[in-house]
């Protein structure tokens, strides 16, 4: 969600979408004549090719969009909201390929929240979208990922930023889903978009931090307990000197189950600006041995914050135990056109079901206007399986007002 106005939280924007404005409005009318509504009109059209005997590709052409209105601040009171829409143009997924993802016909009211500040402490609750390490909403599809949360932000400490709450449910992309950390999945799914389904017993109780005051490095941490199933830890620290950077990151996975064995996973990452040229290169590698409980990412398909996420898969084989994954890539930006180049190869410890995996994605994103963008990913899986082998063709087509 773009900023409405101007905030004391500029950090908390920029983690978990809270906004807040000077004192503006004299009543609560005035409030929302002033409020500000914008919006998107998209279409989506992706495509699948498949090796593999007996696998039929894939395709789906989806239109629709998204309407926001937040109101002015009173007496710091906001409040806000998104409507999201999703209509599916033309189809062909014998194999239902897109089910979880595209394939949804209807609309959501994604958030639906209030929000408070007094001084340099926001309280948001409600629906909204969320964007930390460990919880995430993905925009990637039509319908972006919310949650419902109940998040209170402080930056009285300087150069600090502190989110503290409780989430307790989780909106996907459509009302289809197979699995979902901490959430059961839908048992009457209709086709639609993403239903507000419940997290566990009691939620996730979730504490973010971020810290810059060392100059030039920016530090995370985020502890996130589902009750009762696991608790994360996410710790994260990035060094810039000139046009270089150097960054760790760690994550830690404690299941409540006696049966579930507990992981881990660190990963490093180097870039550096080279004649306009963005370079990088990071390394994931995961504990334990194959069979063993993987490392949870956290909730939401935007929570993958490892150094060798992708495109396609998001990367997501780097959490499986006794995993190694590496990753290059570069950026260049020509003009309006940015471009993205990234190789990464996951590891995984088995062979089989789970076999290695070589991913190449170029990522395109082309600005006409200020308004309307237009954006190509395409990437090509290279399995130790060849049965597995693929491709993805993933273009959009944004209007924003």
């Amino acid at each position: 969600m773009k900023k409405i106005a101007k905030s004391s939280l500029a950090t908390a924007i920029a983690i978990t979408g809270f906004t807040s404005s000077v004192y503006a409005a004299d009543s609560i009318s005035e409030a929302f004549s002033n409020g500000k509504v914008k919006g998107s009109v998209k279409s989506y059209y992706f495509a699948q090719d498949f090796d593999g005997a007996g696998k039929n590709d894939s395709s789906i052409w989806a239109n629709g969009g998204s309407l926001n209105f937040v109101t002015d601040s009173y007496k710091g009171l906001v409040l806000g909201s998104t409507f999201q829409t999703s209509h599916v143009t033309s189809i062909d997924d014998k194999d239902s390929k897109t089910k979880s993802s595209m394939d949804a016909q209807g609309s959501v009211l994604s958030e639906a929240y209030l929000q408070y500040t007094y001084n340099n402490t926001t309280f948001k609750g409600g629906r909204q979208f969320v964007s930390t390490p460990l919880l995430a909403g993905s925009g990637s599809r039509l319908i972006k990922e919310a949650f419902e949360a109940y998040l209170l932000a402080n930056s009285d400490i300087p150069d600090t930023t502190i989110v503290a709450g409780l989430i307790t449910k989780y909106q996907q992309r459509t009302d289809y889903t197979t699995t979902a950390s901490f959430t059961t999945a839908n048992t009457d799914a209709n086709g639609g978009p993403g239903e507000f389904m419940k997290i566990g017993t009691d939620g996730i109780r979730t504490v973010y931090i971020k810290n810059t005051s060392i100059p030039n490095l920016t530090a995370q941490f985020q502890y996130a307990d589902a009750v009762d199933i696991a608790s994360l830890i996410y710790v994260d620290a990035k060094y810039k000197f000139g046009p270089a950077y150097v960054a760790a990151q760690y994550y830690d996975t404690n299941y409540d189950a006696n049966t579930s064995k507990d992981n881990s996973m660190y990963g490093l990452k180097i870039g550096a600006d080279i004649a306009n040229v963005n370079v990088f290169a990071g390394y994931t590698s995961t504990d334990g041995k194959a069979g063993e409980d993987a490392v949870v990412r956290g909730l939401g398909q935007g929570a993958y914050a490892h150094y060798t996420a992708t495109t396609k898969t998001a990367g997501g084989d780097a959490f499986t135990a006794g995993t190694d994954a590496w990753q290059i890539g570069a950026g260049y930006k020509f003009g309006e056109l940015k471009t993205k180049l990234r190789y990464t190869s996951f590891d995984l410890p088995t062979a089989g079901t789970n076999s290695d995996l070589d991913e190449t994605t170029l990522n395109l994103e082309y600005k006409f206007t200020k308004a309307l963008t237009a954006q190509i990913d395409y990437s090509i899986l290279d399995y130790e399986d060849d049965e597995r082998d693929a491709t993805d063709l993933r273009s959009r087509l944004i209007y924003s007002f």
